[in-house]
Order: C-alpha cells, then sequence, then structure tokens
C-alpha cells in the first residue's frame, strides 16, 4: 500500500500530495522517517507537527535495521 501511495505522491510543483492517519505499526514499518510526520497535541491544546526523522535517535535506529513501527510502538517518537 506504501509503494502505490508513493507513486501517487510525486512531491512534484503542483504534484499530489497524500496524508494518511494510521494506528498500525506494521503500516509505518513499511515508510521512510522523512516520509512520516508526528502530530502531538500540546498542553495549549494546540497540535504541534514534527517529522519523524528530525528525531536523529530514530534515524540512526532504522538506518541499523530497526523497524520504524516498532519505534514507534515503543515510544521512540515522544517528546523528550
Amino acid at each position: 500500500m506504501a509503494k502505490e501511495f508513493r507513486e501517487h505522491a510525486t512531491g512534484k510543483n503542483g504534484g499530489t500530495q497524500v496524508f494518511i492517519t494510521t494506528h498500525q505499526p506494521y503500516f509505518v514499518d513499511s515508510l521512510e522517517p522523512d516520509e512520516v510526520w508526528l502530530l502531538q497535541k500540546g498542553e495549549d491544546g494546540f497540535s504541534k507537527i514534527h517529522r519523524v526523522s528530525d528525531y536523529e535517535i530514530v534515524k540512526n535506529m532504522v538506518s541499523e535495521g530497526l523497524p520504524l513501527g516498532g519505534l514507534w510502538y515503543s515510544d521512540y517518537f515522544d517528546e523528550g
């Protein structure tokens, strides 16, 4: 499914952009850290958005072969 979405979301000027919400770590396993955005509701009630690739520990662990969805499920995407 991730492959199909990539083919449609070219990212080129005027191209299609696709946002998918999921609670399924197995789907997240099929993505790269720069393809995953995390929305977190702040104490002020407003949401903040972060690209998962901003988390250096996550990028390093994925480069070592750990699955991205497993890292998410293990709370590595949480802010300090």
